[in-house]
């Protein structure tokens, strides 16, 4: 997916609010606290957050410096205190992904998975789901990305392995496959869940409808690469 592509309307509009801002203190507003100053890690969260929002409602190539401060309401030299360069602050939002999915997914989905496999999908699907509601698209898109930026990309492919890695052994389990068997079936998921939630991104159908095809479309995938209790893998 290009670095280039147009973000997706539906969750574009929950994150289209980035305005440019007046600059503002370290300290937290009214509403949360007038004169406790931000800690170094909730402000860096803060610019995080910034500049994914960016990034969904006007894409990866609008992530720069200044638009980031004008979200944020901060200066371009704080951004700069936190992130050298631009893509070091585009690599800190897919690794603020990487910790929110693995955390949504990797480690409370994966260990609350049942052995249904409607119910393995629809975990699956839910997670995803929350997460994007919570960091955006943009980054979510990112992730699957095979854009200009080698590095960027080789790191998208790094986190969605760890996505996928913690329940690898939940998905051999169900479908009675080897783990590395699991592993090729759980990128095929992302995959197919990936295509439908497309529809979701650009407004064609609501998170319910989405969440419902996508699991019963990673339904079927799992029990088409079941293994058969005679024995056999996948072929």
């Amino acid at each position: 997916m290009s670095f280039t592509e147009k973000p997706s309307p539906t969750v574009a509009r929950r994150k289209a609010n980035v305005t440019t801002c007046k600059p503002m203190d370290d300290t937290l507003s009214s509403t949360e606290g007038r004169g406790r100053r931000l800690s170094a890690e909730e402000r860096r969260r803060r610019l995080l957050k910034a500049a994914g929002e960016v990034m969904t409602a006007r894409g990866v190539d609008a992530v720069q410096f200044a638009e980031v401060a004008a979200a944020a309401g901060v200066t371009r030299q704080l951004v700069y205190r936190f992130f050298p360069s631009r893509q070091a602050l585009i690599m800190g939002v897919l690794e603020d992904l990487a910790e929110d999915l693995t955390r949504r997914f990797g480690e409370s989905a994966a260990r609350s998975i049942p052995g249904s496999l409607d119910a393995v999908a629809r975990v699956f699907v839910d997670a995803v789901c929350d997460t994007i509601e919570a960091k955006g698209a943009g980054p979510w898109h990112l992730l699957d990305s095979r854009g200009p930026d080698p590095e960027v990309a080789r790191l998208g492919r790094r986190i969605m392995d760890r996505l996928v890695a913690p329940w690898q052994v939940h998905i051999a389990g169900t479908i009675g496959v080897s783990e590395p068997e699991a592993a090729i079936v759980a990128r095929m998921i992302v995959a197919a869940g990936r295509a439908v939630l497309e529809q979701w991104y650009d407004g064609s159908l609501t998170r319910e409808e989405a969440v419902r095809m996508s699991t019963r479309g990673v339904s079927a995938l799992l029990q088409a690469f079941a293994r058969p209790a005679t024995g056999g893998g996948l072929t």
